[in-house]
């Protein structure tokens, strides 16, 4: 099969994927066949703009698709009226870093012991 990806409500995402979303969120999933295999989104809180995006049982072959997905994201933001877009880096993930500025995002501080990274369009 091939990776599907669909919108759904924060709450959905937050029971698919078993991760905590306590802020107003546009939120997608990805699933390869019936199985949900990661999910990003926007977020609002704290006077910024915040961007998830987790892929915990990706294959290579998704690559392209996130890529492409996350970038129409932060044009929603975009368009939405976002000039600047966070997210905290994951490292855990020794890719994270590169990940990021694939996409467009800098590092921009340090915060509770956590990598926060902006996208600016």
């Amino acid at each position: 099969m091939s990776l599907e990806i669909i919108q759904v409500d924060a709450s959905t995402a937050q029971a698919m994927e078993g991760v905590k979303i306590d802020m107003p969120a546009v939120a997608y999933v990805g699933i390869d066949d019936g199985v949900v295999v990661g999910s990003y989104g926007l977020a609002w809180g704290g006077g910024r703009c915040w961007a998830w995006l987790r892929l915990e049982n990706g294959k290579p072959s998704y690559a392209l698709t996130v890529m492409k997905r996350f970038k129409r994201l932060m044009l929603k933001a975009e368009q939405l009226g976002e000039r600047e877009v966070f997210t905290p880096r994951d490292k855990q993930y020794h890719t994270s870093e590169k990940l990021l500025r694939l996409l467009g995002f800098q590092m921009h501080s340090i915060e509770m012991d956590m990598e926060v990274w902006r996208w600016q369009p």
